[in-house]
């Protein structure tokens, strides 16, 4: 439905007209009067029906029917035009054919209208034809500072205040306000998403079908939502961002005012990268890339539809963890094993109950144990006020910060004695509480009670539920990360200047030699190395160095040497040095490197230490992206790399030695010593500001492997190539 991200002078021109249309929203998502063109008596289809279902929803403010046809329509006086409405008129209902759109656009201009809702589809969707009609359209909406939603869209209402100028098939019974704004760019999963959150619960205070978005985007929708101090968050489904900044200025405001981006993000397969020169650019796939950004900026990134629904009840209902160390109740010891099991393997901490609570809690046990998960067995039958008196007492223990209550298979006269002090612990307590009530269509009545309570978040299943709880965890416990005001390395003044020479050359890809010259020029640090053209060079190259040394051949089109056989390891001596040349030398016959004989490359053979490839890939939508992972050969094999967005702060890349095996290994693993982090740390903040300081003119950069050497004796880069983009080579 969304075309690609437009990109250049365009994204610039688009994010303008966005600002411009930006103060209308407030007329378009809460209007004080609203005019429906193309109104109609049909007593089916929304040209019809959009004049009832305002007035059935309570919504306050003026309605205008506007038809030529009609004089008057649902009791209201008909008006042939919008520019023929005596009063102000703040949105626009359009159900018109495309063709009269233009026109109806013009004439909202004139009358001042501030928002419009474009249903009509056919447009850039369709091709050329449909394309120019949606441009001539974003023409007049920026000139009239008409803010649009659609077109291609279901449409888009405010709950609150009973403004509903979205169209389907069917809606929910129940279409009260809640505290969660939901922003779709595909209208049917808008439905779905508004259907599930209602089966947890969640009740919707805006929805937002944004269609092609011609000049208003779901980031927009989002910033809008967020003002509103009743929303406790902002549920999105996203197929692409027109305008990629606007997102992150989002994340950032939503991240200010402490409430919490929800996002699905469609379109996960792999991305053929630009380049297949760079490890990098195979590994920063288009989803890899959006989920580096997302965790870079504390957005709450679910799987799937669903999954949606049911963070979005945590966040409405919860109050915010002290921390994530969880305490089970239940009456089953089979679902207590499944639950320890579940939450160990999404590393979820459970709580360790104090020894006040064990003996608070062994009167009230037959004989299972006063540990955590709590198996209340029978007594739940035999002592049902035991029920409510082991979960205040879980509760209150001072190492639980989330408690987890499970409701099974119960005979329905016995579902109150269950649900009833479930409910009034949570007007009491300060603390998440959550609800698995589990066990079909048996207890169904169970759980829809508890889900038209509203008070607590409750599902159907404890996998869906501890996945949920994981990213409410997560978001929460990233939220207190305090902020990163350290200083970062100290750059050399002519750092700019000397890369900016070296990508000057000519040839796609710049020479290894070339490339680490750029990076030293940033103060990465590098293997002690000379370009060699003869034997005797390589000897004389050789004993100045020190043995043992390396031996590398460089060549147009061999980037990756070791796969063309063109590195020789551990030459000890003279002899092994002119026995690697000859080989070199027979292989690189015919061969050149930017138009000259292709050389080799003699390097000090560097021992021992943490292999680690760090790497920035140009991303089309959020710029230069850093790398950081396990490196050496193995490297694409093993695939264990993080990925942020530049500039980086000391707390990223923290963040992503962590998120890797790389954390354990600089820590010394298995009786190895402990490795330079530190060092690792600020050349990746180096390469940060390299990346960040020339992003037009380098595609990608691969340093593999960089040797993290022994705690205090630093790092070296061993191996580098740089990219250029195609159209600067």
């Amino acid at each position: 439905m969304l075309n690609n991200a437009a990109s250049g002078s365009e994204a610039g021109q688009e994010a303008a007209a966005g600002e411009g249309v930006f103060a209308q929203l407030s007329g378009l998502m809460n209007p004080k009067s609203v005019a429906v063109v193309g109104a109609s008596n049909r007593s089916e289809g929304w040209s019809g029906m959009a004049v009832p279902v305002l007035r059935r929803l309570g919504f306050a403010g003026r309605i205008f029917p506007v038809n030529p046809k009609y004089e008057e329509l649902n009791d209201l006086k008909c008006y042939p035009s919008v520019s023929a409405i005596p009063e102000p008129v703040d949105a626009v209902l359009i159900f018109v054919p495309q063709k009269l759109l233009p026109d109806i656009l013009e004439d909202c201009g004139r009358k001042g209208v501030r928002g419009a809702v474009i249903l009509a589809s056919g447009f850039s969707e369709t091709g050329e034809e449909g394309r120019a009609m949606e441009e001539t359209l974003r023409e007049i909406a920026n000139r009239n500072r008409i803010a649009i939603c659609g077109p291609n869209c279901l449409g888009l209402a405010n709950l609150d205040s009973g403004f509903m100028g979205l169209t389907a098939a069917t809606f929910p019974e129940d279409m009260s306000a809640g505290r969660t704004a939901l922003i779709s760019q595909s209208g049917q999963l808008l439905m779905v998403l508004l259907a599930r959150a209602h089966d947890q619960g969640v009740r919707m205070r805006y929805l937002v079908s944004t269609g092609n978005e011609l000049n208003v985007e779901a980031a927009d929708y989002a910033s809008w939502a967020l003002d509103d101090p009743e929303i406790a968050s902002v549920c999105m489904n996203l197929e692409g961002l027109r305008t990629p900044s606007r997102f992150l200025a989002l994340a950032e405001k939503a991240q200010a005012v402490e409430k919490p981006l929800i996002v699905l993000k469609l379109g996960r397969s792999k991305r053929a990268a630009r380049t297949a020169l760079a490890h990098t650019g195979k590994m920063a796939g288009a989803f890899r890339t959006y989920e580096a950004v997302f965790r870079q900026n504390n957005v709450v990134s679910v799987d799937d539809p669903m999954e949606l629904a049911e963070a979005a009840a945590l966040f409405e209902k919860c109050p915010a963890p002290r921390g994530e160390r969880i305490a089970v109740v239940t009456f089953s010891g089979g679902w207590s094993g499944v639950m320890a099991d579940q939450c160990e393997a999404l590393d979820l901490p459970m709580a360790d109950f104090t020894e006040k609570t064990v003996e608070g809690l062994r009167p009230l046990l037959d004989f299972t144990p006063p540990v955590n998960p709590l198996d209340l067995s029978g007594n739940v039958n035999n002592h049902p006020e035991r029920w409510g008196q082991s979960l205040k007492i879980a509760l209150d223990d001072e190492n639980t910060d989330i408690l987890v209550v499970f409701i099974h298979q119960v005979r329905e006269s016995w579902r109150g004695r269950l649900i009833g002090p479930v409910l009034e612990l949570s007007e009491m307590a300060d603390k998440p509480i959550i609800v698995v009530y589990d066990g079909g269509k048996v207890v169904e009545a169970g759980y829809e009670q508890l889900a038209r309570d509203g008070r607590l978040p409750i599902y159907r299943g404890s996998q869906q539920m501890l996945k949920a709880l994981k990213r409410f965890t997560d978001y929460h416990k990233r939220a207190k990360r305090p902020a990163d005001h350290g200083a970062g390395p100290q750059i050399p003044a002519d750092a700019g200047a000397r890369v900016d020479a070296l990508l000057a050359g000519g040839g796609r890809t710049m020479a290894e030699d070339v490339a680490k010259q750029a990076l030293l020029a940033y103060g990465l640090p590098m293997v002690g190395e000379a370009l060699v053209g003869s034997e005797a060079e390589a000897l004389q190259a050789a004993e100045a160095i020190g043995y043992p040394v390396v031996l590398k051949g460089l060549a147009d089109g061999m980037e990756h040497k070791s796969d063309a056989g063109l590195v020789h390891l551990k030459l000890g001596d003279g002899d092994a040095v002119r026995r690697a040349y000859a080989d070199l030398a027979g292989k690189l016959a015919g061969h050149t490197l930017n138009g000259k004989p292709a050389p080799c490359l003699v390097q000090k053979m560097v021992g021992g230490g943490v292999e680690v490839i760090l790497g920035m890939q140009n991303d089309p939508d959020f710029g230069p992206m850093i790398l950081v992972g396990v490196g050496g050969v193995m490297t694409e094999l093993l695939n264990d790399v993080a990925l942020r967005r530049a500039p980086l702060s000391r707390t990223d890349v923290a963040e992503m030695i962590d998120e890797t095996r790389l954390g354990r290994l600089l820590a010394g693993y298995r009786g190895s010593p402990v490795a330079d982090r530190a060092a690792l740390e600020d050349a990746v903040l180096r390469l940060s500001a390299l990346s960040v300081a020339h992003a037009d003119a380098i595609e990608s950069i691969d340093i593999n492997p960089v040797l993290v050497l022994p705690e205090g004796d630093g790092c070296v880069a061993v191996d580098a190539l740089i990219v250029k983009p195609e159209d600067e080579a």
